[in-house]
């Protein structure tokens, strides 16, 4: 549960293009350990100044008080302005990190150096944001069941220039993931899943004989994919395959017994992996959905999404 204080944190929100941009009074800072020391330095100084009655060293203190109050500027400068836009995430098994994927830009057009991100508890990248440009960004976050990952909000903050205070603010986006099921080893035939054979293989459709190649298609399988013609730049080219049969596949989720919901949903997505690297053809049954048999890229990714949001609140 996340902590009530949160929600007494300014935020800084989604406008109505998804951009969430950073204003002056949505920064929190403080110093840092050697900002810390550095003032407990000042004020020693300057105490040794009066004692002393030394000119030199009242110069050297109010010098480097300044420099401290540029600091300050300067670090909560260095965020202002940002905005930041969600972009994408690539669906990931459970138990692996997902990359979410944002904009990065300054709304005036300013350069902003060494921005450090990160999720709540999740490693941190540092980047810079040149000016007049934008800069696409991949924030980890690790999944730790199937379903939707929403990752919370994102801690923006900046040490730059000194490392002698640390600027920092919440970023609140629509950011979202699909996990799929972690893939666990379960046979075809221990599971029991209907399956038979069509007696229609045809050119590209069967998979016993070497037949040719064709142009890429989006959705085919990588491989299938003929690299040798890509290195020689014959172009993207795809392997056919005939035959008089074709195996087609049923995966049911109610063929397995003796098994709790999530270990049949990690069943069936290892035997989606194991299909779609042979490029057989297969359909999926669930209790609320049944996807056709089918192959291919865009195939796999279907299956896997509905084991991953299956059961699951949206």
């Amino acid at each position: 549960m996340d902590n009530p204080l949160l929600q007494f944190q300014r935020v800084v929100r989604p406008e109505a293009e998804g951009r969430c941009c950073v204003s002056g009074r949505k920064i929190y800072i403080l110093p840092t350990r050697y900002g810390m020391v550095f003032g407990i330095l000042l004020i020693t100084l300057l105490i040794a100044s009066i004692n002393y009655a030394n000119n030199p060293a009242f110069i050297l203190t109010f010098l480097l008080t300044g420099l401290f109050i540029q600091a300050i500027f300067h670090t909560w400068r260095n965020l202002l302005g940002l905005c930041v836009q969600y972009r994408h995430t690539d669906p990931v098994f459970a138990a692996e990190t997902a990359f979410f994927q944002y904009l990065l830009e300054d709304e005036k057009g300013r350069a902003h150096y060494a921005i450090q991100l990160s999720f709540r508890g999740g490693d941190s990248i540092i980047t810079d944001c040149p000016a007049n440009d934008k800069v696409r960004i991949l924030i980890p976050c690790t999944s730790t069941r199937r379903g939707l990952l929403k990752p919370g909000r994102i801690t923006m903050e900046s040490r730059f220039p000194l490392g002698l205070l640390r600027a920092w603010c919440y970023v609140e986006t629509d950011a979202l993931a699909v996990i799929y099921p972690k893939p666990l080893p379960g046979s075809l035939v221990a599971g029991s899943p209907s399956w038979g054979a069509a007696a229609e293989g045809d050119m590209g459709v069967g998979a016993d004989d070497f037949v040719g190649h064709r142009n890429y298609r989006p959705g085919d399988q990588l491989g299938q994919i003929y690299w040798k013609a890509l290195a020689g730049e014959k172009g993207l080219l795809v392997k056919q395959f005939g035959g008089d049969r074709v195996n087609r596949y049923w995966l049911d989720f109610d063929a397995f017994e003796n098994t709790d919901r999530e270990q049949r949903l990690g069943i069936l997505a290892g035997a989606v992996q194991t299909l779609a690297q042979a490029s057989s053809y297969y359909g999926l049954r669930l209790p609320d959905e049944e996807i056709p048999i089918n192959t291919g890229e865009a195939h796999r990714h279907r299956c896997l999404q509905a084991l991953a949001l299956y059961g699951v609140e949206r």
